[in-house]
């Protein structure tokens, strides 16, 4: 008598199936639903090196098949990718050299996003930029994530108490993306607004993310980054930019001194999620002179709002 080990997958699980038959033919297997009746085989099964216990229990997982993805996508995708990484317009020649794409096929693409608002035109420079859907999409994304939802309470708290805007956002690439703003009532509206794309080195939240980065992840962002200059107070040296993120390591916050737009000043901190990860951050900016006047009031608060928003989202210190 021998006995043959055989499985098939069922609801995404192997299962095995023990047959003894006087019968060597390894090309018979025995049918699930009815053991000891032989069906002939559409394929060879080997007797597996496992225990009958880990497959008759479906403890095991089938092996998954790699993903299939459609190629116009995928090239569309990386089309989209440059406006998101560079922040810039781009003629149809530049986009074409960057993907490595024939121009025609470019072009089609390019063509196709515009036409569904993925992409815009500029009818005077004859080159693309991000368009509407693209920041309709953000913006339903940001609504459903935990950090708009729960920190707008806290952001309109800070706003409220020293009438100025409370911008929070995240670092995608090497650049700050704004998620939320909220300003007081009687605020007119000032840059940046939810959705504006900001050079880290400007602005307190891109210091407080990438002072919380790992140390490969700061190394890969400095290799090509340009420090570019804004007004006469912007940082632009890798040197000042690193002593202004110790202050950040050493401090827990961040200080910002008319570095993105003249006349305004700002003091922010991280935000930590439950695993005490660092997944966004915070500013309060405004007037360059009020800031400075209510400056140890405005740290104090900022201090407090940071670990109390932190610990609603599960926050351990």
């Amino acid at each position: 008598m021998v006995k043959y080990y055989s499985g098939m997958v069922i609801d995404g699980f192997w299962y095995h199936f023990t047959c003894a038959s006087s019968r060597s033919d390894t090309g018979l297997f025995c049918h699930p639903r009815r053991p000891g009746i032989y069906k002939q085989k559409m394929m060879v099964y080997s007797p597996f090196p496992y225990s009958k216990r880990q497959y008759s229990r479906g403890t095991m997982a089938a092996p998954k098949k790699p993903r299939r993805l459609i190629q116009s996508i995928q090239r569309a995708n990386d089309i989209l990718d440059l406006f998101i990484r560079d922040n810039e317009s781009l003629g149809i020649t530049r986009i074409a050299e960057r993907v490595a794409l024939p121009k025609t096929t470019a072009q089609g693409l390019v063509q196709t996003l515009e036409a569904l608002e993925f992409l815009e035109k500029d009818t005077q420079t004859l080159t693309y930029r991000l368009g509407p859907k693209v920041f309709r999409l953000g913006m339903q994304y940001a609504a459903g994530m935990d950090i708009v939802t729960i920190g707008k309470v806290w952001m309109e708290r800070l706003s409220f108490q020293f009438r100025e805007p409370v911008n929070v956002g995240m670092l995608v690439d090497d650049k700050v993306v704004v998620l939320l703003r909220v300003d007081p009532d009687n605020q007119f509206m000032s840059f940046p607004q939810a959705g504006s794309i900001i050079p880290l080195h400007t602005t307190c939240i891109g210091k407080i993310l990438f002072a919380y980065m790992d140390e490969q992840k700061r190394r890969s962002i400095l290799s090509d980054y340009r420090f570019d200059r804004f007004t006469p107070n912007t940082i632009s040296s890798l040197e000042d930019f690193e002593a202004a993120v110790r202050t950040v390591r050493k401090e827990g916050i961040s200080f910002e001194n008319q570095e993105s737009v003249p006349g305004m000043a700002g003091i922010g901190a991280p935000i930590f999620n439950h695993t005490n990860t660092v997944i966004a951050a915070f500013t309060i900016t405004g007037d360059a002179d009020n800031i400075h006047r209510q400056r140890d009031k405005i740290i104090d608060a900022v201090r407090y709002t940071s670990t109390e928003l932190s610990r609603s989202l599960g926050y351990r210190p």
